[in-house]
C-alpha cells in the first residue's frame, strides 16, 4: 500500500467536485483575455511559485504565460531568506512595477497560506490596476493562520475568484506512526494539477472560438521547433523569452 498515493487520488477528486465552478470561472475570464491578446501572469512566493513554472514555456502548455519569479523568493537562493522577504511589506511594489501586467488581463496569485504581506500586496495591486486576480490557496491553511498584525484580509478575500486546493493546516497529509508529525505535503500536487486542468480548458475555448489554441509543442519532436518559434514570434512583444 502507497498511502500517500491513495490521500492524493482523494484529495484531486475532492477538488474536483467541489472547486469545478471556480475553475472554470477562471477559465472563462483568461481564455477571453487571451482570444482578446492578452498575456495570463501567474505569481507565487516559496514553493507556491512552481505552479508558475508548470505553466511556463512547456511541451503541452499555453505560450502566452508570465510566470513572475522573482529568485529572492524562490527556494534556490536561500529558503530561510526567501520565507523572510515574502513577509516584507513593500516588496510587491517593487516586483509589481517590474511588470507589464495590463488592465482587463489575469493574474493567478498562489499562496497556500494566503497570509503573507508580498502575495496580499500584489493582489492590491493587481486590483488597483483593473487586473482580474485568481487566488489559488489553502482555506484551511489560511483560516487556521494568524495574519500579521494591521493586515486585515486574507488573499481568499481579496480576489475575484478563489480555487481552494482542499489541503490542511500544515500542508502535510500523513501522520508518521509513532510521532506528533506529520509528512508528505499536497499543495503542489493539486496546484499543478489545477493549472494543468486550466491550460487544457482554455485552449478548448480557444478552439471553440474557431482559433487555433497557442500551445507549445515539445522541442524534442519533428517540427516542434518550427511550431514554437512561430508562436513565440506572435508574442514577442509582451514575452522576452531568452
Amino acid at each position: 500500500m502507497l498511502p500517500y498515493f491513495e490521500r492524493a487520488r482523494a484529495l484531486l477528486d475532492e477538488v474536483a467536485r467541489s472547486q469545478d465552478v471556480a475553475i472554470m470561472d477562471a477559465v472563462e475570464r483568461i481564455a477571453a483575455s487571451l482570444l482578446a491578446g492578452g498575456v495570463l501572469h501567474v505569481f507565487g512566493t516559496g514553493h507556491s511559485h512552481i505552479a508558475g513554472e508548470e505553466m511556463l514555456y512547456r511541451a503541452g502548455g499555453l505560450v502566452p504565460v508570465n510566470a513572475i519569479l522573482y529568485p529572492s523568493l524562490m527556494q534556490h537562493e536561500g529558503p530561510v531568506a526567501s520565507t523572510q522577504l515574502e513577509r516584507l511589506p513593500g516588496l510587491a511594489r517593487i516586483i509589481f512595477q517590474q511588470q507589464d501586467i495590463r488592465p482587463g488581463e489575469v493574474l493567478i496569485i498562489v499562496s497556500n497560506s494566503g497570509k503573507n504581506a508580498v502575495p496580499l500586496e500584489f493582489a492590491r495591486l493587481a486590483r488597483d490596476h483593473g487586473v482580474q486576480t485568481v487566488a489559488l490557496t489553502c482555506v484551511a491553511q489560511s483560516d487556521a493562520a494568524a495574519l500579521p498584525e494591521g493586515e486585515p484580509q486574507r488573499l481568499y478575500e481579496l480576489c475575484d475568484v478563489v480555487i481552494d486546493n482542499c489541503g490542511e493546516p500544515g500542508d502535510a497529509i500523513l501522520e508518521v506512526p509513532g510521532t506528533s508529525l506529520r509528512a508528505s505535503g499536497t499543495s503542489t500536487l493539486v496546484n499543478t494539477a489545477i493549472v494543468q486542468e486550466i491550460t487544457y480548458q482554455v485552449s478548448c475555448r480557444i478552439a471553440a472560438q474557431g482559433q487555433e489554441p497557442p500551445v507549445f509543442k515539445s522541442a524534442n519532436l519533428p517540427g516542434g521547433d518550427a511550431w514554437n518559434a512561430q508562436l513565440l514570434a506572435r508574442y514577442q512583444e509582451r514575452l522576452h523569452f531568452r
